[in-house]
């Protein structure tokens, strides 16, 4: 009934180690550190993990380099009002005589003077508030300023008819296009 053949013999063992390595495998956990050498390396699952939680705690990337910054922008801005509101305030008159052909009166003197308060007060205000706002009101103000004075009497626009003196009435032409431009690149791009 029973008889031994060559297979029987030799595939019983087999089979008893096999029965044998499978109730002798240890349950390996996620993170339990184990003897196999195949378990030192990382998984692919924690090398996923390990790359997110570093990519998660990286710095954003920096912004794109500018020209310059509103910061930058409005300190410029509050020189260049300073120094004239400095000039209104202690020479009126070489407001007058620097830019034009024409000399200073008392009347012209007074009015030039009392408007260095407001040139003042707006350097103060744009360095109170903050950046944003600060480049928008110096770009709004640079503009106002080039059309009302310099281009103006460049140009004639508000009919004036003023006789200009050049060179030196480039200096202010200029700084104002430079301001205007530089608040429009800091406020809208």
């Amino acid at each position: 009934m029973f008889t031994l053949t060559t297979s029987t013999v030799l595939a019983r063992p087999a089979v008893r180690a096999r029965a044998h390595a499978r109730r002798a495998t240890p349950i390996v956990r996620a993170n339990a550190p184990t003897a196999n050498a195949a378990n030192f390396a990382p998984t692919q699952r924690q090398q996923t993990r390990e790359v997110a939680q570093i990519a998660g705690k990286a710095p954003p990337p920096p912004p794109p380099a500018r020209i310059i910054t509103s910061a930058q922008y409005v300190t410029a801005f509050s020189a260049v009002m300073g120094v004239y509101a400095l000039q209104m305030l202690l020479v009126p008159a070489k407001m007058i005589t620097d830019h034009f052909n024409a000399s200073a009166d008392q009347l012209t003197q007074f009015w030039i003077r009392g408007s260095s308060v407001a040139f003042a007060g707006l350097v103060y205000a744009v360095q109170q508030l903050d950046v944003a706002t600060g480049a928008k009101i110096a770009l709004f103000a640079s503009f106002a300023v080039g059309v009302l004075y310099p281009w103006n009497a460049k140009w004639n626009l508000l009919k004036n008819n003023l006789s200009v003196k050049y060179p030196m009435h480039y200096v202010p032409e200029a700084l104002m296009a430079l301001l205007s431009l530089a608040g429009a690149y800091c406020v809208y791009l």
